[in-house]
């Protein structure tokens, strides 16, 4: 299957993430305008405020995920799905964009400071060679862009426009394909089936993201021996099991009944947190309370110890058709023939998003992390205190929750490791991303 994106915790880490956003033309359509605006926030270039935004939507997006999917290990880009879809958000209007400013969490309803705001993160990596994001809008040949559209995707998005024939979708998707490997370090293959492609296309748009990094503080493999993972009270597997002795950022969470632990990557300013249940039955109890907690809140109590660690071998992979998500949101309207998306082409047409795909894959082993994501969308003509004494325990031998983020709090990938695999293999560990191109 398709895979956009990707995390690995190896000798590096990588994380991939792609959205894809079709946009099909409405066939009939009466053109309601009803904006719902919201005011332009002064904070709107403050990476702190995009931060925080980001994360509630982030919160938002894992509690419809968990019960979309449940009992399923989860990880998903919420920074790529929000860029993807702030992308289409661009050439909106009326109660269409009002619905995503909302559901998405932008910081402004103005379109120059949504873009400012995607710009900064974006500007900070766009030379970075642990963590690649990139933009691209495929767009049917003979149609062009709105120049105030095509201008803002071009310089604040860093996104490139490329005209494909969509009516060829065997070709199409192979160009489109192409693109997504080699943004992702040829970890995404074949994102967008063909027939997800038609005459009817007018436009996809797509984010992705590829992150690959080392640990600061490495797992020795002679370390990792065969541990039991608990699935429960009851069950458990027995599964390659990590162990390292560093001083690390560590938080008691009595609030939570939960612990959290920061897992920094080397020459970035990226980390993994893991915030894992005190019970081996806990998460579902976690995952409730953490969607009204900001990130803030966990980050702030995390304080420098001597850490005794053990933390599993794991990959993951996910991939989810994001319509229900966005619609149990609050945005329908994108996907009804009363979607307005006037400002795309140059010649308007009625649009609307026929599908938004998002892809994601980590793995997380003694060296660091690999992970990738991508989403994509089409769019189609309408129709607390610890003691300084012993080292502290952190244990992660029963399903947790994960989150790779910047240092502004910033959640780019976020997953849960509920089950494991069980496996043979003990104490030796062999690369997983040998088979990959070095960035």
């Amino acid at each position: 299957m398709p895979r956009l994106l990707q995390l690995h915790c190896c000798v590096n880490h990588s994380l991939l993430l792609l959205l894809l956003l079709f946009l099909l033309p409405i066939s009939f359509a009466q053109r309601h305008s009803s904006p719902t605006k919201i005011m332009a926030n002064p904070e709107g270039n403050n990476l702190v405020a995009f931060s925080q935004r980001l994360g509630e939507f982030s919160n938002n997006l894992y509690g419809k995920l968990i019960a979309l999917k449940p009992n399923t290990n989860v990880v998903f880009s919420p920074f790529s799905i929000q860029t993807c879809a702030a992308m289409a958000r661009l050439g909106a209007d009326g109660e269409t964009a009002a619905q995503l400013d909302r559901g998405l969490g932008l910081v402004s309803s103005d379109v120059h400071q949504i873009a400012e705001s995607f710009h900064q993160v974006l500007a900070e990596y766009e030379k970075s060679s642990i963590l690649r994001i990139a933009n691209k809008i495929y767009v049917k040949q003979n149609y062009e862009l709105n120049d105030v559209f095509n201008q803002l995707l071009s310089k604040q998005f860093l996104s490139a426009a490329e005209n494909v024939e969509f009516e060829r979708n065997v070709e199409a998707a192979g160009i489109i394909n192409s693109w997504v490997e080699q943004q992702t370090n040829n970890l995404i293959k074949n994102l967008v089936p063909p027939s997800l492609l038609d005459a009817e296309t007018r436009l996809v748009l797509i984010n992705a993201i590829h992150f690959k990094g080392s640990w600061v503080h490495k797992f020795p493999e002679h370390a990792t021996r065969n541990e039991r993972f608990h699935l429960n009270d009851v069950d458990g597997v027995e599964v390659p099991m990590m162990n390292v002795k560093e001083r690390f950022r560590y938080a008691n969470l009595p609030d939570l009944n939960a612990a959290a632990l920061e897992l920094p990557y080397k020459d970035s300013d990226l980390s993994m947190l893991i915030v894992l249940p005190n019970s081996k039955t806990g998460l579902p109890q976690l995952e409730q309370q953490l969607l009204g907690t900001p990130l803030s809140k966990i980050t702030e109590k995390l304080q420098s110890q001597q850490v005794i660690v053990k933390l599993p071998k794991f990959k993951a992979e996910f991939e989810v058709e994001l319509t229900p998500v966005f619609q149990q949101l609050g945005m329908t309207r994108l996907f009804s023939n009363q979607a307005e998306f006037g400002k795309m082409l140059k010649s308007p047409e009625a649009l609307k998003v026929s599908a938004i795909i998002h892809k994601a894959f980590i793995d997380v082993n003694e060296e660091g992390t690999e992970a990738a994501a991508a989403t994509a969308a089409v769019v189609r003509r309408k129709r607390c205190i610890v003691s300084l004494g012993e080292p502290l325990q952190f244990h992660a031998d029963h399903p947790f929750i994960f989150m790779l983020n910047h240092r502004e709090q910033l959640p780019l990938f976020v997953g849960a490791v509920v089950r494991l695999d069980a496996t043979k293999t003990t104490t030796t560990t062999t690369s997983t991303t040998a088979e990959h191109e070095e960035l």
